[in-house]
């Protein structure tokens, strides 16, 4: 298999093109949905195909229409997931040519690449200090596009309220299925405690991918700097030392209990550098998937 970086996929404007090469260079047949069917509630139609049995389609919808479409229920989708993204400002951080929010939408738009091509049902959640837009779930190529349209189009900016966003999405679910998080996580990890907590009391399969650049895991710099919060703009100077020091410290100890609180509530968690190659971080995902299916 052939790996591309990061910064050589990234210039590709087109999130579909792009995403489509990482899907292509990566097995998609690894992953397997953790759930089935749950009931034969009718959840849409979409077009007949070749090979569908006749006694599917709609003829009542036909007469109205003059469109041959087929009922989708729900036990005909392996997996109802829900993919919530930050685009918070501390996303746009980048110590190099790829941002972490730039790496995060991708990786976002090849896991619903992967999902909706095996019919499942995937819907986005885009939040910041708030849950901003949320497409509810569904498994047609259409849904694939809506989802890769706004990915496309989002941008970084304003405050992080991860767990906000986690306890706002979590209200609205009322189905068992899985919860893909895509974040830096650098908000109050017990509040993010408490917005876990209730995806898992809503019968959620969640898998937490913590996107940090690559000076964010292991900061070293000799010098004087002045540092600029993305999100609230309050600038400070610092020598290298220093900053390396108790940034290094506190990041350490923010990870750890992130760690932690993934173990005690059972949650798949995986930390992702953005100087990773897309597939590389999408074949360890679905390896980890299998090994726990």
């Amino acid at each position: 298999m052939q790996t591309l970086n990061p910064e050589h996929l990234v210039p590709i404007r087109n999130l579909s093109l792009r995403a489509k090469l990482i899907v292509e260079g990566v097995i998609a047949g690894m992953h397997k949905s953790p759930f089935h069917g749950f009931s034969a509630e009718f959840l849409e139609y979409r077009s007949f195909t070749a090979g569908d049995n006749a006694s599917r389609i709609d003829w009542r919808k036909y007469a109205k229409s003059d469109r041959t479409v087929v009922k989708l229920f729900e036990d005909e989708t392996n997996l109802f997931a829900n993919i919530l993204i930050d685009k918070s400002g501390s996303m746009a951080f980048t110590s190099s040519g790829v941002s972490k929010f730039e790496y995060a939408r991708t990786l976002a738009a090849a896991i619903a690449w992967i999902l909706i091509r095996q019919r499942d049902a995937v819907g986005l959640a885009v939040f910041y200090d708030h849950l901003k837009t949320y497409l509810q779930p569904r498994s047609t190529n259409i849904q694939l596009k809506h989802i890769l349209g706004i990915l496309d189009k989002i941008t970084p900016l304003e405050k992080t309220q991860c767990a906000a966003a986690i306890n706002i999405l979590a209200s609205g679910i009322k189905k068992r299925g899985m919860t893909v998080i895509i974040s830096d996580f650098l908000d109050n990890p017990e509040a993010i405690r408490q917005g876990l907590r209730h995806l898992r009391y809503k019968r959620q399969d969640i898998l937490l991918l913590q996107i940090l650049d690559n000076t964010e895991i292991q900061f070293r710099q000799k010098g004087r700097f002045k540092f600029r919060d993305l999100e609230s703009g309050v600038a400070i100077k610092m020598d290298g030392h220093t900053a390396s020091e108790y940034f290094n410290k506190g990041m350490r100890l923010h990870n750890s209990i992130l760690r932690s609180m993934c173990r005690e509530l059972q949650i798949d968690y995986e930390q992702i550098c953005t100087d990773e190659p897309f597939s590389r971080a999408l074949i360890r995902i679905l390896d980890k998937r299998e090994k726990l299916l």
